[in-house]
């Protein structure tokens, strides 16, 4: 069931593109997002085209940047009842990539 709740929630995010201000930031980005959530051994990925959502799936993929976190911390973040900076301070939310990448996702999921 989380799993679900974690792809439909990351589908959810293309309603985002439609701000001005999501389109300015996201204009000519074309990368992939890969999400880990070892609590409950899932993995989805998110690929961005040109400020569009253009794909939400499940699995492994080549990316650009990689987050890794819990799904109490996925929906903490979506939910704006915790902070993506403090989960990230705490170990709590690890990732791999560029920092404009991270930068990028954060104003994308808050």
């Amino acid at each position: 069931m989380t799993k679900d709740k974690i792809a439909a929630q990351l589908q959810s995010l293309s309603s985002r593109f439609d701000d001005p201000k999501i389109q300015r930031r996201f204009k000519e980005y074309n990368k992939t997002l890969q999400f880990i959530f070892p609590d409950i051994d899932t993995k989805m990925y998110m690929r961005i085209g040109d400020a569009e959502l253009l794909e939400v799936g499940e699995g492994e993929t080549e990316a650009e940047l990689q987050v890794t976190m819990d799904s109490a911390v996925f929906f903490g973040i979506i939910d704006k009842t915790e902070s993506p900076m403090a989960a990230y301070s705490s170990g709590r939310l690890k990732t791999k990539g560029e920092v404009p990448d991270l930068l990028k996702l954060q104003k994308l999921l808050v």
